[in-house]
């Protein structure tokens, strides 16, 4: 295929893949950052110095699994329900305005993961195991949008992963860690055709993470991690005029530090916040769309006997780059074309989130744990050129249960006190 060719199919291709996008981030850019783990989803996704749940361990600051005593296994998953809707003032279909909203139903997203402490030459050591959802998505315009390529359009994006880390303390107050993520990536792109055609098509990615943990004293820890970009290409994706075009997609490297107290009202009240920096300005096919972000995390979390209760808050600066150019990864497609992908990408416009969670110790039996929260972005939008706008409304509920075997189990005491390196809180 000559390179026009491939440049016209890849007009088709992103501004397909914009529309996979819109219900993608439901936490900040690609990246979930566990903000739909049991606990860490009714903190905003806080979990960086003292996660709440095994999940949020496994795959944040795999420093933190040193916090997890004795075994410990979580099962639970995450209902996510995304509006996005793209306007345009009709330079899409020959003059006839539009504003139209996908009508995909719902995501499920599974929070899996299994801890186990150990000793490694003397020093506690803990491993953890964990399946979860990194990235989901799903859009479905068709017979609403005449004209346009959304009319026809039917999407969705899945990214699973498995994650192994291994938390080591080296002395009382640092421990170190480190894992590795291996994503799987399901895209369908929505194209059915004799020109343009997609079928669903698998990808492979690996992350990697290292990080510290740090306790100041009794009452203060300090985290910090870096987890390396995940690379995604999906092979012979798109067809166009019988010849066939790999995607390539790349999630940034992100850092992430965090703070957390337990000084105030004898220690049932922990405070947290959470920063992370996203790369996106490295990451291939987003690095002509996106600039680099910030997000700032708070999240309190209250005891009372078997009960605790959370609330979050997270407000990240807007990824959008606003003045882009005609190029989106190498292709010549103009600059309008570009713009189309940005508003496709419609959850990158919110900048604000707030989640509500509780959890009860001793659910049913004595060593299991029920965790249940209740999230969602505050309403944005955004312009992209003159031409075309897109706004997106997002919620979502979730919830785990937790069993914990032998030195993991609380003290049977019924007053809500645990072991005191049970779950980090």
């Amino acid at each position: 295929m000559c390179r026009s060719n491939r440049a016209f199919a890849l007009v088709l291709c992103v501004a397909a893949l914009g529309r996979v996008g819109e219900v993608r981030a439901q936490g900040f850019g690609t990246d979930l950052q566990n903000v739909v783990a049991p606990a860490s989803g009714g903190m905003a996704g806080v979990s960086v110095a003292r996660p709440q749940d095994v999940p949020s361990a496994i795959f944040g600051n795999s420093a933190s699994l040193t916090q997890f005593a004795g075994t410990q296994m979580t099962f639970g998953g995450a209902w996510i329900e995304g509006y996005p809707t793209i306007s345009n003032d009709g330079s899409l279909n020959g003059g006839t305005p539009f504003s139209v909203t996908s009508r995909a139903q719902g995501l499920v997203a599974p929070e899996i993961g299994l801890t186990q402490n150990f000793k490694i030459g003397g020093r506690s050591a803990t491993f953890g195991l964990g399946l979860g959802s990194l990235s989901g998505a799903s859009a479905e315009y068709r017979g609403r949008a005449p004209g346009t390529i959304l009319n026809n359009f039917s999407s969705q994006y899945i990214v699973l992963g498995v994650n192994a880390g291994i938390g080591v303390a080296i002395t009382d107050r640092l421990s170190v860690g480190a894992s590795a993520t291996l994503g799987t990536a399901f895209e369908q792109l929505g194209f059915v055709g004799p020109i343009v055609g997609s079928a669903m098509v698998t990808a492979y990615g690996l992350r990697g993470s290292v990080g510290l943990n740090y306790n100041l004293n009794d009452r203060n820890t300090l985290g910090a991690y870096w987890q390396s970009p995940m690379t995604f290409q999906f092979p012979n994706a798109i067809r166009f005029l019988g010849a066939y075009n790999d995607l390539r997609i790349q999630q940034p490297d992100t850092v992430g530090l965090g703070w957390a107290n337990r000084s105030l009202m004898d220690g049932n009240l922990l405070l947290a916040t959470d920063v992370y920096f996203k790369n996106w300005s490295s990451a291939e096919l987003w690095q002509d769309v996106l600039v680099n972000q910030w997000v700032a995390s708070v999240a309190a979390q209250y005891t009372r006997n078997l009960w605790k209760f959370r609330i979050g808050y997270a407000y990240n600066t807007n990824p959008i780059k606003k003045n882009v150019g005609p190029n989106l990864d190498g292709f010549p497609i103009l600059q309008q074309n570009v713009q189309i992908f940005q508003a496709g990408s419609a959850p990158f416009v919110y900048q604000n989130r707030l989640t509500l969670g509780i959890g009860r110790q001793g659910f049913l039996v004595p060593n299991l744990d029920l965790d249940m929260f209740l999230g969602g972005v505050f309403k944005g939008s955004q312009n992209f050129g003159p031409d075309t706008s897109a706004s997106l409304a997002l919620y979502y509920a979730g919830l785990g249960l937790t069993y914990r075997f032998g030195s993991g189990s609380p003290r049977p005491s019924g007053l809500g006190t645990e072991c005191s390196n049970c779950r980090g809180r």
